[in-house]
């Protein structure tokens, strides 16, 4: 490849000139400008950013740590990342751990993968990006301290500790709000099927659907609880213990679409009809549930937005390290579709 050097001797300029010239910062005739950027477009000649970002200490590249590209949230994340990125001339390097079969339903058991996950951050690290990124394919706090990195690092859609920079969503207040949605809708027997009872989404959405409860003056009968595992399978189980209950609900809150999936073919199974006889909301959005029969009712978590939020908080740290960490839990928004009488 052409060097500065050769583009200053064809265009019989020095390399002072040339210079000024691809990076505008000395007025030059248009005499000048137009003899060395002819000589550039002719030679195929490719400033080397990176050499010159070194010299102003920084690369311009953000590094991306995601636990699985699979993972349901994580493509949108990384995306809404990317938007940002590319809008502050910013470019992104995305290291995939591809932890998904290693975790399988031990989401909250983050411990045994703190091997790999250092392992990447040595990686970026290693390529001098300007600060990292580490985006979760669960909303958890994280069990364990991350080893001190010396550059800026966000968390989106999972956080380690409460002084940690990081976006999230709320998941409380979603939750609160898609069963006070059926409330409005006129329904008293509303059941709740869970995901795993020790997990941080299942802590807050329960705590969110017991609250909205309790404010409206609503008691929970017993036996309207169940605890699934966020898979379709446990959904239609959990459905069918529900549909014997008497007096049996009139609406079922599932805690993601997988098992709200689940629930609709298990009423569908039973002779039901949806939402005539009961109704069922989910939660996250997922493709699917717009596919549904019928299509369901539904929270859409902020998923691009968070990888937006993300990318900015840690522009703003390569710009000021000083800045002290900050936290955002994002709003989500409720879908409603066809499946809520």
């Amino acid at each position: 490849m052409p060097t500065l050097k050769d583009v200053a001797e064809a265009s019989g300029f020095s390399t002072a000139t040339v210079s000024h010239v691809l990076n505008g910062t000395k007025k030059l005739s248009p005499e000048t400008t137009e003899k060395v950027l002819e000589m550039v477009r002719k030679m195929g000649y490719q400033p080397n950013n990176l050499a010159k970002a070194l010299r102003r200490g920084q690369t311009m590249q953000v590094g991306v740590l995601v636990e699985d590209i699979r993972g349901i949230p994580v493509p949108e994340i990384v995306c809404g990342i990317g938007d940002r990125l590319r809008e502050a001339d910013y470019k992104m390097l995305l290291y995939d751990l591809h932890l998904m079969e290693q975790l399988n339903t031990r989401y909250e058991d983050t411990r045994f993968y703190q091997k790999q996950i250092e392992d990447g951050f040595q990686a970026l690290e290693s390529a001098k990006v300007d600060g990292l990124i580490y985006v979760g394919m669960q909303d958890i706090p994280l069990m364990y301290r991350f080893k001190p990195v010396d550059i800026p690092l966000v968390f989106a859609y999972s956080h380690v500790m409460q002084d940690d920079c990081y976006v999230t969503y709320d998941n409380l207040e979603a939750s609160v709000e898609m069963v006070q949605y059926l409330i409005g809708k006129g329904h008293r027997r509303i059941a709740v099927i869970s995901g795993h009872p020790h997990s941080h989404p299942t802590t807050m959405r329960m705590y969110g659907y017991c609250k909205a409860m309790h404010d409206a003056g609503i008691s929970i009968p017993e036996g309207y609880i169940h605890y699934g595992n966020w898979e379709f399978s446990s959904g239609y189980e959990e459905t069918g213990k529900l549909l014997e209950l008497r007096p049996r609900p009139t609406a079922i809150f599932a805690m993601n679409d997988q098992m709200a999936a689940g629930s609709i073919h298990a009423i569908l199974d039973h002779g039901l009809r949806i939402p005539e006889d009961i109704s069922v909301v989910g939660f996250e959005n997922h493709a699917l549930s717009g596919f549904l029969k019928p299509p369901l009712t539904t929270a859409e978590l902020p998923l691009a937005e968070i990888g937006r939020e993300a990318a900015d908080f840690t522009l703003e740290r390569i710009k000021n390290p000083a800045l002290r960490p900050e936290h955002k839990a994002l709003a989500c928004r409720l879908i409603e579709r066809k499946s809520v009488r």
